[in-house]
C-alpha cells in the first residue's frame, strides 16, 4: 500500500512541482510539458544513463498523425480517418474519448517535436502515407529530448526505480518513494506524479500470469527495465485496472534475434512472400491487409498457433524490389537455394510438403495488377488459406527463407485514465495527484496494434499529463 509522509526509512527527501517516473517518450514529453508550463520537475529513470529511454530507445519511433494531401508524399489522412483506424483495429473496444483526444492532438504534438529539434525522414507513400520517422530513430529522439531537459534544467536521477506512491491521510497522491544508488529516496510533488514507466513486458512472472504459459519464452524487443512496478504501485494505491491485460504488442521477428532488447529485427515485407510452418504448410492469409494492420496479429499467431517458429519464403521477384530491402531488418543472411527441395533441406522441413505448398500456391494465383501501395485484390483462388492481396507466384530462383517468430514489444493492460491523463480509482473517482501516460495507460490497444501509434500516443498523453500536473502546482 502507499506510504505516508513522515514514514521512516528514506535516506533523502526532495520537493518539486512534478515528478515523472520513466524516461521514454511519454516521460520525456511529460517532463518537458511540465517544465515549459513553468513547473519544477524531477525525472527518475530506473536504467543507467547509457540505457535510458525505455522502449523508445529500441524503436524506429515512427509516428502516425493527420496531414494534408501530398504533404508528406501520401494522400490526405484526417483526424476522422485516424480515429476510425484505431477504433476499428481495437474492434470498437478502445476508449473512444481517449482515442479522440489522441487523434485530435497528434498533429500538434508532432509539430511540437519538430520545434524541439526533431528531424524527420521523408514521408512513406506506402501504407497510406500517414507515418513519419525520425531520422535518428528512437534513440536519437530520446537523446534529443534529454538534451532539451538539460536546457530546461530538469533534474534527472538515473538508476532510480519507483517503489511506492506516497499519499496523505485524505488519499491524495503527494509523491513517490524510489530506490536509488544511495538507498530509498522520497520525492514530494506538489502538482502530481506522472507514471510513464512502461508495461510489464520485461517481467516474466507477470507475463505468464496475464498472457499465458507460452509467454515465458517471448523475445523481448524493448527495455529490460519495463517490469510493471508503476502499474503495481498504482493498483495498490487504488487505481482501476483497465484495458486488455491478456494481450500485447508484438512483431514478426527474425527468430535468430537476441532474446532481450533485440530492437528492430522485424520483417515487415512478409506480404511479398508466404509463411510456412515447420511442416512446410501455409497457415494464414499473408495479404489480408496492409502490414501495419497485420504484423502484430500474425506474430502472435506464429507464437500461439504455429508452434512458435515458422519460415518466410520469397523468390527473386520480391527480393529484388526496392520495397523489400526497406522493410526488413534480419540479424543474419537468409537461407538461399536454387531449388525448393534444396531450400527445404536447409530449413529442415519436409521437402515434399514444401514443393506441394508452393506448387499449389503458384497455381492458385490469379491475374491482376500488383501494387503494394493499395489493397490490390491480386489474390489466389481455390486454396485455404487464401492470399487476398499481393499474390505473385514463387517461381524465380534463387529462393530465400528467413526463420521467424513473434516477440513482445509492450503489454496492452494498464490503468484507467481520463482525457487529462488523470488516473481513475476503483470507485470511478479521479485519484488526485496521479497521472499515467504511455504504456501504463489502458484502454488504447486491443487484440491488434495499428502501426506507428505508440510513440505518438506517449508523446500526446505525456504532454497532457505534464501540463495538467504543472497547473496544479504553479
Amino acid at each position: 500500500m502507499p506510504i505516508t509522509f513522515g514514514s521512516d526509512g528514506a535516506a533523502e527527501r526532495y520537493e518539486t512541482d512534478v515528478v515523472v517516473v520513466g524516461g521514454g517518450i511519454a516521460g520525456l514529453s511529460a517532463a518537458l510539458g511540465a517544465s515549459q508550463a513553468g513547473a519544477s520537475v524531477i525525472l527518475v529513470e530506473k536504467s543507467p544513463r547509457d540505457q535510458r529511454g525505455g522502449n523508445t530507445h529500441f524503436a524506429d519511433a515512427q509516428m502516425r498523425f493527420p496531414h494534408q494531401p501530398d504533404e508528406y508524399g501520401g494522400r490526405e489522412y484526417t483526424v476522422e480517418a485516424m480515429y476510425s483506424d484505431l477504433m476499428r483495429i481495437s474492434r470498437g473496444r478502445a476508449n473512444p474519448e481517449l482515442i479522440r483526444t489522441l487523434c485530435e492532438n497528434a498533429r500538434e504534438t508532432a509539430e511540437w517535436l519538430t520545434e524541439m529539434g526533431l528531424e524527420w525522414e521523408p514521408g512513406y507513400p506506402h501504407t497510406a502515407g500517414y507515418r513519419r520517422s525520425p531520422k535518428a530513430g528512437g534513440q536519437g529522439l530520446v537523446d534529443l529530448l534529454f538534451r532539451r531537459l538539460e536546457g530546461e534544467h530538469v533534474a534527472v536521477s538515473y538508476e532510480t526505480g519507483a517503489r511506492d506512491l506516497i499519499a496523505d491521510d485524505a488519499g491524495r497522491i503527494r509523491g513517490v518513494r524510489c530506490i536509488g544508488p544511495e538507498g530509498f529516496v522520497d520525492i514530494e510533488a506538489r502538482g502530481g506524479v506522472v507514471l510513464a514507466c512502461g508495461g510489464f513486458q520485461a517481467n516474466v512472472q507477470m507475463r505468464v500470469a496475464h498472457l499465458g504459459r507460452f509467454a515465458d519464452s517471448l523475445i523481448l524487443r524493448g527495455s529490460r527495465y519495463n517490469t510493471g512496478e508503476g502499474l503495481m504501485m498504482a493498483i495498490a494505491a487504488g487505481a482501476q485496472p483497465a484495458g486488455q491485460w491478456g494481450d500485447y504488442h508484438s512483431a514478426v521477428l527474425d527468430a535468430r534475434s537476441p532474446k532481450i532488447e533485440c530492437g528492430v529485427t522485424a520483417l515487415y515485407n512478409y506480404q511479398m512472400g508466404i509463411f510456412v510452418d515447420q511442416e512446410g504448410r501455409r497457415f494464414l492469409d499473408e495479404g489480408e491487409d496492409f502490414r501495419d494492420h497485420t504484423y502484430v496479429k500474425f506474430s502472435k499467431f506464429i507464437i500461439e498457433q504455429a508452434g512458435g517458429e515458422a519460415w518466410c519464403l520469397f523468390d527473386q521477384q520480391a527480393y529484388q524490389r526496392e520495397e523489400f530491402a526497406r522493410a526488413w531488418r534480419p540479424v543474419g543472411p537468409p537461407l538461399q537455394a536454387d531449388t525448393l527441395k534444396a531450400l527445404a533441406d536447409q530449413m529442415g522441413v519436409p521437402s515434399e510438403n514444401l514443393l506441394d505448398t508452393v506448387g499449389g500456391f503458384n497455381a492458385a494465383v490469379q491475374p491482376g495488377d500488383y501494387d503494394l501501395d493499395r489493397l490490390d485484390g491480386k489474390r489466389t483462388a481455390g486454396i485455404t488459406p487464401p492470399k487476398s492481396n499481393w499474390a505473385l507466384p514463387l517461381n524465380q530462383p534463387p529462393y530465400i527463407a528467413i526463420p521467424v517468430t513473434g516477440g513482445i514489444t509492450f503489454t496492452f493492460g494498464g490503468i484507467k485514465c481520463d482525457t487529462s491523463a488523470r488516473v481513475i480509482d476503483t470507485r470511478g473517482k479521479v485519484m488526485d495527484g496521479l497521472y499515467a501516460a504511455g504504456e501504463p495507460m489502458g484502454e488504447i490497444f486491443y487484440y491488434n496494434y495499428p502501426g506507428a501509434s505508440s510513440v505518438i500516443r506517449g508523446a500526446v498523453y505525456g504532454r497532457i499529463a505534464g501540463r495538467h500536473a504543472a497547473a496544479r502546482a504553479v
